[in-house]
């Protein structure tokens, strides 16, 4: 029988339960029909008796009244009209009463036409002491007489209503008893389809729905469960299959498919589960290996080798210590080791300097796949709950911070997070926001610091270096965000906007004739194709001459890009732009780059031209680096010209151009032109 059947079968039987005892009821309400008609005639009766027997009484009371001011010689008319009043009143009620074929009610009508004839008579005779007495003798005589016929019609009632009722009653009570029967029947009918009910509806209904539930909660059905031949064992054996996929999602979000570990959210869970179980006293290391050998092994051998290598090396991992260790793969390049003594003890920097060392130890032997050797290369990061996090998330954040440090260092390195790396990446994500906004605000100025030619005394040029104009008027200096600049694409949108400022007033001095060059720094975060349309657009908006414009580029930008970076230095040669190779003599200084980028302008580094003031045999290096700069046609720029001593010793070596705080930091462009003509002015003077 299927569910559907049993409900319809469970509400007819029902319906005809209640029907039945409906069919019992009935009769019972109709001897109310028959009953009460009777109750409410005697009611009536008993109403108009009491009426009448006040009506009787107020005219005798009327009728001495009327005696009584006849006595004291007072107007007795008003008392009469009263008495003619109430006896309208008494012979109105009289009509009323119910009993037309009652004789005593007929002579109780006949006796008040009579008496009430003779007192309207009376009413309307002249007045005289004789007519007043005989009115209340008439009242008196009529209010008993007619009070008598009253009692008896009322007895009659009483005594025929009781025994009607009594009769009515008692079959009542038997039709009550039927109906009684009849709803108890209805009612054990309904207890025992009520039984069957819960046993086959909605039992199995709320083992579906717990069983349901528990699915999608991630546990296991009721074992109640039975697969019957109706729609509840088709949602049955629906519930088995959901939880069939739902292992399989379950295993999908938990486990990593590659090496069959728990993944990042399985690891996300652990930790909050220690945390919840130990809130105080839950102590842990977490560490994290890094293979750098991944992205290699997937591109070059493809996705099924490079999982099997994880796979391999995962299972090199397993009982790593005496101390408790789980293993996880929290990324693809990525294994996670929980380290948990338990409330036992707490786990130390040291226990996870001697997991680790296990670790690399087990990795540091290839792996051999498919008769092929692969030697991995393995870097650390670690940290200890709660030393150095304070919750689950800062925990995975400073053991990612600190493997991408180890990870930098090399191969076979451990780093240790630290507390508050999560607040210094906030922070720091906090301020590249500013910074785009300051961007759009167009917060970000170019400032200029001179380039002078000592020995003519005048300003030749001028290096370009922005600065952060915040609304409440402070100017951020670069090294609070060029290095967060840099780290992601706003560079490349600060130089744009600045460089363009800075040709447009260029352009503008050459107008108002003060012309000279500018140069710009050209990171390795810039050194790439769309630094070219950035100087297009830039000299295009301004209309400066490209001869004008000076880029400049480190040699540490140059190292490992020396191909691509010459592609680019061409074609800004090409445009017009003039080279410069800034910070010279430190570093990776190669004279092979002043003649393969074709450079115009060497600057030297501010180490080089301070050791040239205080050593001899590095100002006869500068001597000679001067004199090589003129023989091939560059110029040559000293930085870092800080005293008046430095700067007539360079010049005597033979670097005239100098740049330095000596001369004047950074500024504004109304201000560096008031400078350069003040500068220039007085050098003309003297």
């Amino acid at each position: 029988m299927t569910v559907r059947t049993k409900f319809i079968a469970v509400i007819v039987l029902v319906n005809l339960a209640i029907v039945l005892a409906g069919v019992l009821i009935v009769p019972s309400l109709q001897s109310d029909e028959r009953f009460e008609p009777s109750l409410r005639g005697r009611a009536n009766r008993i109403s108009m008796a009491v009426v009448i027997n006040n009506a009787l009484m107020e005219m005798h009371v009327q009728a001495e009244s009327a005696r009584r001011a006849e006595a004291a010689e007072l107007d007795p008319e008003p008392a009469l009209r009263r008495l003619d009043r109430e006896l309208g009143a008494l012979l109105g009620q009289l009509r009323f009463l119910s009993g037309s074929g009652d004789k005593d009610i007929a002579a109780l009508r006949t006796l008040v036409d009579a008496r009430g004839q003779e007192i309207r008579e009376l009413i309307n005779a002249p007045a005289s002491d004789e007519r007043i007495s005989r009115l209340s003798e008439i009242t008196l005589e009529l209010q008993h007489r007619a009070g008598r016929r009253l009692a008896s019609v009322l007895e009659r009632d009483n005594a025929s209503g009781l025994s009607g009722s009594l009769q009515e009653f008692s079959r009542l009570r038997g039709q009550l008893g039927l109906a009684l029967a009849s709803v108890a029947g209805a009612l054990l009918l309904t207890l025992v389809l009520s039984v069957l009910a819960y046993r086959r509806l909605v039992r199995p209904l709320g083992a579906v729905t717990g069983s349901l539930n528990a699915v999608l909660t991630g546990h296991a059905p009721s074992r109640s469960l039975e697969e019957t031949q109706d729609e509840f064992g088709d949602i049955v054996r629906a519930i088995h299959k959901l939880q069939a996929q739902a292992d399989h999602i379950r295993r999908i979000a938990y486990v990593d498919p590659g090496t069959g570990l728990p993944n990042r959210n399985s690891l996300d869970v652990e930790l909050r589960e220690v945390r919840r179980v130990r809130p105080i006293d839950g102590s842990h290391g977490l560490l994290l290996l890094g293979v750098s050998t991944y992205a290699s092994l997937r591109s070059g051998f493809g996705l099924r080798l490079a999982e099997t290598v994880m796979r391999a090396a995962s299972e090199r991992l397993h009982a790593l210590d005496v101390l408790p260790t789980t293993l996880f793969r929290i990324d693809p390049d990525t294994l996670a080791i929980l380290v948990d003594r338990g409330t036992a003890e707490a786990v130390t920097r040291a226990d996870l300097k001697r997991v680790t060392a296990e670790a690399l130890s087990r990795l540091s032997t290839p792996i051999e796949i498919e008769e092929q050797r692969f030697l991995l290369g393995v870097a650390a990061g670690a940290a200890v709950y709660p030393d150095d996090a304070r919750d689950a998330e800062e925990y995975v954040n400073v053991c990612i911070e600190a493997l991408r440090l180890a990870r930098q260092s090399g191969a076979g390195d451990l780093r240790f997070g630290e507390r508050g790396h999560t607040h210094r990446l906030r922070k720091h994500l906090a301020l590249a926001e500013q910074i785009r906004m300051g961007l759009r605000e167009g917060q970000f100025v170019p400032f200029f610091q001179p380039i002078v030619d000592v020995q003519h005394k005048k300003v030749v040029s001028a290096e370009i270096l922005v600065r952060w104009r915040q609304p409440d008027g402070r100017v951020v200096l670069p090294g609070e965000f060029i290095p967060i600049a840099e780290s992601s694409e706003i560079i490349r949108d600060m130089t744009r906007t600045v460089l363009v400022q800075a040709c447009r007033s260029v352009r503008a001095w050459s107008e108002r004739g003060f012309k000279l060059n500018v140069s710009f720094n050209l990171s390795a975060k810039l050194l790439s194709p769309a630094v070219l349309q950035m100087v297009r657009d830039a000299l295009r908006d301004s209309g400066l001459p490209p001869a004008q414009l000076v880029a400049e580029i480190t040699e540490t930008a140059l190292v490992g890009n020396l191909d691509e970076a010459e592609e680019i230095l061409h074609a800004l040669r090409a445009i017009g732009v003039k080279l410069a190779l800034d910070d010279f003599g430190t570093g990776y200084s190669s004279i092979s780059h002043l003649y393969r980028f074709d450079i115009d302008r060497i600057k030297i580094d501010p180490v080089v031209s301070r050791a040239a003031a205080q050593n001899d045999r590095a100002a006869e290096i500068i001597r000679s680096m001067s004199e090589l700069a003129r023989r091939v046609g560059m110029s040559m720029v000293v930085e870092g010209v800080e005293t008046e001593e430095d700067a007539l010793r360079l010049r005597d070596l033979g670097c005239a151009v100098q740049q330095g705080f000596l001369y004047s930091r950074a500024m504004p462009e109304e201000q560096f032109i008031e400078w350069s003509r003040a500068f220039e002015s007085q050098a003309n003077a003297a």
